[in-house]
């Protein structure tokens, strides 16, 4: 390589030229990567500074607003159908989401409610695409056909061609994500109304408007169904009444390899990377990974899924391997299978489903301190927990590559732990709440919440 003598007179001295040297040396990628980067760091501030925050721009879209006639209205539903002795269900209309994936993990599991709804009660899903236009409605409904044939004849809408005012009379309504709440709210055709919460989604947003918007929907006294118990104890803090559930997982399609791994194979570490999802530090893991790469070399095997990225743009190529996102749940059991340690963070106040899918399929698993996912995740006994740190991340996936007996019975205790539960009975649970059979939403002599 010839270089100007005069280079570094004009900015580029020796470290530069050998930083340019190696990028070359990586390839055509790599200097890619090197080159937009560079472009990043000089691009104007005001480049990274839009006029309205995503916070701003939902709160001005007017369609998160109530006031105190949809409140007490809502108060009323709410408060009739908890003073109900009992209550049977034919039909439910959810407010369904614009989703790309059927099997990503919220989606699938709703879907999954729904299914079992129609096989074992016979009960009719209608579904409210309620933030899509009617040309999405069309690819949701075939996507949900397809994985789940029980409700190929269910109604799909789309907030285009029926706003929440013209929907039929249902049995149960139920909200599925934050931004749901508010078109169910103004539902007057439901005798029952139900919130689907399956994360603590005002920690998604910096604290503003957004944040605040999905913290006032705990306010709206909707009976919550809950995925998972530390998240419910959450909810009910909002005084509402809740029933929780437990994700299960299928033992049959995530489930231990036949035979373990070869001893003298690298140990293969997974870890759960999504760049553009803030609450799975996505920076802190490939730090923690890079110190535990620079420790034990050749040792150790780095593999990433979850979202597509190369890892040429985090200047981490030859140290890691990420494989997008895959095509089938079938895909990603078999890479849970042929791994030996799972890293999964969550820092909101649920656990996940990595961990119980990292558990069923035979890997140890590492995850952040959480107290709010205490009830699944026990240091020391099913998992290893490591504060939000890269060297402590590290360390804990540093003693499970060193020390095979302890990532065995870790391993172990996490498959028991999540072998004690099954969907059907976790749904069971959830139905005789909503049907009034056990006291989960019943009234018990004081007045219904209110916003």
């Amino acid at each position: 390589m010839s270089v100007d003598p005069g280079a570094t007179a004009r900015g580029l001295d020796r470290a530069r030229l050998r930083h340019i040297w190696r990028t070359l040396q990586k390839g055509p990628t790599e200097v890619g990567y090197a080159y937009f980067r560079a472009r990043r760091r000089r691009r104007n501030i005001a480049d990274d500074e839009p006029e309205l925050s995503e916070s701003d721009r939902l709160m001005l879209s007017g369609a998160f607003d109530i006031d105190d006639r949809a409140v007490a209205e809502n108060a009323a539903v709410i408060e009739r159908y908890r003073r109900s002795d009992s209550f049977e269900i034919r039909t439910v209309q959810w407010f369904l989401p614009f989703f790309h994936h059927v099997y990503f993990g919220g989606t699938h599991t709703l879907l999954r409610f729904a299914d079992h709804f129609a096989r074992a009660h016979g009960v009719e899903n209608r579904f409210h695409c309620y933030d899509v236009g009617s040309r999405a409605v069309g690819p949701m409904a075939r996507k949900v056909a397809q994985a789940f044939p029980a409700l190929a004849a269910s109604s799909f809408t789309s907030a285009q061609d029926h706003p929440p005012g013209t929907l039929p009379p249902a049995d149960a309504a139920i909200a599925t994500l934050w931004s749901s709440a508010y078109p169910l709210l103004h539902l007057r055709s439901a005798r029952a109304k139900f919130y689907f919460v399956q994360d603590n989604e005002q920690q998604f947003y910096p604290a503003g408007a957004a944040s605040a918007l999905a913290e006032e929907t705990y306010r709206f006294g909707l009976p919550g169904v809950v995925n998972t118990p530390g998240l419910a104890e959450v909810y009910r803090s909002y005084g509402n009444p809740a029933v929780s559930f437990v994700p299960a997982v299928d033992t049959d399609r995530y489930h231990p390899a036949q035979a373990p791994r070869p001893r003298d194979a690298p140990v293969r570490v997974f870890f759960y990377g999504r760049p553009k999802t803030a609450r799975n530090s996505f920076g802190l893991g490939i730090a923690a990974l890079c110190r535990l790469k620079e420790r034990f070399g050749e040792r150790v095997e780095l593999v990433c899924a979850g979202e597509t990225w190369s890892p040429g743009q985090f200047g981490v190529a030859g140290q890691i391997r990420n494989l997008g996102v895959l095509s089938s749940l079938e895909e990603v059991a078999a890479l849970y299978r042929s791994c030996d340690i799972g890293l999964v963070f969550m820092h909101t106040k649920h656990p996940s489903y990595q961990p119980f899918e990292f558990m069923a399929s035979g890997m140890a698993t590492v995850s952040n301190i959480n107290p709010a996912t205490e009830w699944l995740l026990r240091d020391g006994e099913n998992c290893l927990l490591t504060p939000p740190l890269p060297t402590p991340t590290a360390e804990r996936l540093g003693r499970l590559v060193e020390d095979p007996e302890l990532r065995d019975r870790i391993a172990a205790a996490g498959l028991a732990e999540v072998r004690r539960f099954r969907w059907e009975d976790q749904i069971e649970r959830v139905w005789d709440a909503m049907c009034l059979r056990d006291r989960s939403f019943a009234l018990e002599g004081s007045p219904a919440p209110t916003a």
